[in-house]
C-alpha cells in the first residue's frame, strides 16, 4: 500500500546544539553539515533533515532513530541511501521561516 507523510517545522525552533545535531544527522550528513559556514544555512539544513525524517517515519512500519536514516543528494535531489528505505521518495523545501518535507512510500 502506498503511503504519504508530511512534516513542517519552524526553522527558529532549531538550535545548533551538539545534542540536537547528533540526534538528527548521521555521519554522512554531518560531513555535509560541517562544510556549511553560515549559521542560518545550517539551521535550514538541519530543519529540512528533521522534517524529512519525520515524514519518513510516518510512512514506515518500523521504529528507527532519525540519525539512522541517511539522506544524500543525487542530481541535486534528496534521496534516501539506506538500502531498506530506498523505495521511499522524498522532497524537502525551505522558506525563510519554515522547512517542509514529503515522503512517499511506493
Amino acid at each position: 500500500m502506498n503511503k504519504i507523510g508530511i512534516d513542517i517545522i519552524q526553522i527558529k525552533r532549531i538550535k545548533l546544539k551538539k545534542e540536537m545535531i547528533i540526534a538528527i544527522l548521521n555521519i554522512n550528513e554531518m560531513k555535509y553539515f560541517e562544510k556549511i559556514i553560515n549559521n542560518d544555512a545550517k539551521k535550514q539544513f538541519l530543519a529540512g533533515r528533521w522534517a524529512a525524517k519525520e515524514a519518513i517515519l510516518k510512512v514506515i512500519d518500523q521504529k528507527i532513530a532519525p540519525k539512522n536514516i541517511d539522506i544524500n543528494y543525487l542530481n541535486n535531489k534528496p534521496v534516501i541511501t539506506n538500502e531498506k528505505l530506498k523505495h521511499i521518495q522524498i522532497s524537502i523545501s525551505h522558506e525563510k521561516d519554515y522547512a517542509v518535507a514529503v515522503a512517499l512510500n511506493l
